[in-house]
């Protein structure tokens, strides 16, 4: 039978030549069980107070042919056994408090014996104070973490004098020679903990003086134990430097649709173990919150990651009390207890106005005045003239989260050169999304890709497009929505910490090849005006139409272009639904012939 971590540690810390163990509350006899199956000792006295878990435990040990050398005892505490009778005691899975009374009642029993093996499960400080003040030595120490839960196991020799010095009380005696990993992760929630706390209770009114100061000195000695872990391992290095960022977006899915929780936890790992730091999400990812609590903020110490996620104004009900509250689920869903970078999610001329009736700029400048967001700022999807009236209108945002890649750096379309430009000349600092352009460039026409390959053969086509960006000045990350582990690898074994490297001049020659590679693709002249909207009897999104096809002819990839069609007409007809009126013909400014071409989307991407 299976054991837990925690009682497979206790195990670890039996001594040799033990004749008689008791364990003490013993619940379901699985100790007993392990203890005498493994030959760590010939008998074994199990005690607990109630005659419940003493009758499973017996019926365990009739099963297993173990009643002559498992004796059950009905008792509380020591009081079942005799002065002497056991050479070695254990005790598990009750509190601190408990556990010192029953050590003091039984003071006499526990003295008489050779070793003690105690987990409790709370106050802990206390605790050791307790065993240097009634003379228990403690031999070792071990922190074992079960579940996101910490467990301390303490190996004890009784009648010996032992001066534990003040953060050895705190945080334990020993335990970096065990695992520095798990203790260092230990502080590190502690401390965010505390650090909460503080906000907790100095922005309460009324606050009690001493109790502040009592979580400030804890927090002073946390920090201090602490600091010498953080340059262990790349695991938890404050360090830790790289501008590729996790979109937590794309995470890979089981056949019923749900996130596989294994394979993103095995991809956040190789994130951090290569020096990632930058992970984002958003309120209507979905799935997308939640597991990044399962998959990163239980797992890792907190200070060893940043976590970035957004609110939205369109999710229905769309009220300022329903939005405004995204922020609190979102604290909840991920648990990380505060938002290193909080983002108004994909403003344009579309979903401003709501942003302002609802007051999200100051309501996050207010959590960030708590210390619930470190930064704040906005993804944008609109011109450069309204990034230049919003940057204006609201000096007070760290950074931006832009669209910008090699493909669409000068394209009329989406103009990210300016756009980038508004925001570097307003200083603000930059997190690209979209650099593969939702993979589209990671899958190019023949000519294009015969380009890079001649120049890198080893070199993956997004490996090229996540460098054009990463190479631009005031890049705070760039967003790569992986969904393999494969896809991790390949990204950091060039955006890794010490692997980046810029593109050179030959490099950005090649890169420039690649687009009129691109812009030769028969394209569709639409320039998005909309003129072409306005009249139509069937709510046909023309341009958006336009621009979905525009993907497939430019860059020969159906997926991705049937994609953004299907999103384009989310909310108005389709191509196929053209009554062919002629009204849009009459308005396009480039005399496109529409309806034609409308009936040609509609045979490739309806398909």
């Amino acid at each position: 039978m299976a054991l837990s971590k925690r009682l497979e540690c206790i195990l670890s810390l039996v001594p040799e030549d033990v004749h008689t163990t008791a364990d003490i509350g013993t619940d379901h006899g699985l100790v007993p069980l392990a203890l005498i199956r493994r030959g760590l000792c010939k008998r074994v006295i199990a005690t607990d107070l109630r005659e419940g878990p003493l009758k499973a435990a017996r019926e365990l040990f009739a099963r297993e042919d173990l009643q002559e050398s498992v004796e059950l005892r009905l008792g509380d505490g020591l009081a079942p056994l005799l002065p002497g009778e056991a050479d070695l005691i254990i005790m598990a899975g009750m509190g601190g408090a408990l556990m010192q009374k029953i050590l003091r009642d039984g003071r006499q029993t526990a003295a008489k014996a050779r070793r003690l093996i105690l987990s409790p499960q709370s106050e802990l400080p206390a605790f050791r104070r307790f065993l240097q003040e009634e003379k228990y030595h403690i031999d070792r120490e071990r922190l074992v973490e079960e579940e996101g839960k910490y467990y301390s196991i303490f190996s004890l020799t009784p009648g010996l004098l032992q001066d534990l010095s003040e953060e050895e009380i705190e945080f334990g005696k020993n335990l970096c020679e065990d695992d520095k990993n798990t203790l260092r992760d230990y502080l590190s929630k502690a401390l965010t903990r505390d650090q909460w706390i503080l906000q907790q209770i100095t922005g309460s009114a009324g606050a009690a003086p001493l109790r502040i100061q009592e979580v400030e000195d804890r927090l002073k000695r946390t920090e201090k134990a602490l600091h010498p872990l953080m340059s262990t391992t790349a695991k938890g290095r404050k360090n830790m430097r790289s501008k590729l960022g996790f979109g937590l977006m794309r995470l890979p899915r089981l056949e019923d649709g749900s996130i596989d929780i294994r394979q993103s936890s095995e991809m956040v790992d190789l994130f951090l173990e290569k020096g990632g730091t930058y992970f984002d999400t958003a309120y209507v990812y979905e799935g997308s919150e939640e597991a990044t609590r399962k998959i990163l903020v239980d797992r890792h110490p907190r200070n060893s990651y940043t976590l970035a996620t957004k609110m939205n104004t369109m999710v229905q009900p769309r009220t300022k009390e329903s939005t405004l509250a995204q922020f609190y689920t979102s604290l909840e869903r991920t648990g990380a207890e505060y938002f290193d970078y909080y983002l108004l999610h994909a403003l344009g001329a579309g979903n401003t106005p709501l942003h302002n009736e609802f007051d999200t700029w100051q309501f996050v400048a207010d959590r960030k005045a708590e210390g619930l967001v470190k930064k704040m700022g906005f993804s944008f999807h609109d011109t450069p003239e309204f990034l230049e009236g919003l940057l204006k209108d609201h000096p007070e945002v760290d950074f931006v989260q832009l669209q910008i890649n090699y493909a669409d750096w000068d394209n009329p379309d989406v103009q990210s050169r300016r756009i980038y430009e508004v925001a570097r000349r307003h200083g603000k600092e930059v997190v690209v999304m979209e650099p593969v352009k939702g993979g589209t460039l990671a899958t190019l026409p023949e000519a294009a890709e015969k380009l890079f390959k001649a120049t890198d053969p080893a070199a993956s086509l997004a490996s090229w497009a996540i460098r054009y960006v990463a190479s631009k000045e005031g890049m705070l990350a760039v967003l790569s929505g992986m969904s393999t582990l494969e896809q991790v690898r390949d990204n950091m074994s060039y955006m890794g910490e010490g692997c980046f490297k810029p593109l050179d001049e030959k490099e950005e020659a090649v890169i420039e090849e690649v687009r009129k590679v691109l812009a030769s693709q028969r394209q569709i002249g639409c320039t998005a005006c909309k003129y072409c909207t306005e009249g139509c009897p069937m709510q046909i999104n023309i341009p958006g139409i336009f621009s979905a096809y525009n993907m497939y002819l430019r860059f020969e990839n159906l997926g991705p272009a049937k994609g953004r069609y299907n999103m384009r007409t989310r909310e108005g007809g389709k191509a196929s639904e053209c009554v062919a009126c002629g009204a849009c013909e009459d308005a396009c400014p480039q005399h496109l012939p529409i309806r034609d071409l409308l009936a040609e989307v509609a045979g490739v991407l309806e398909g």
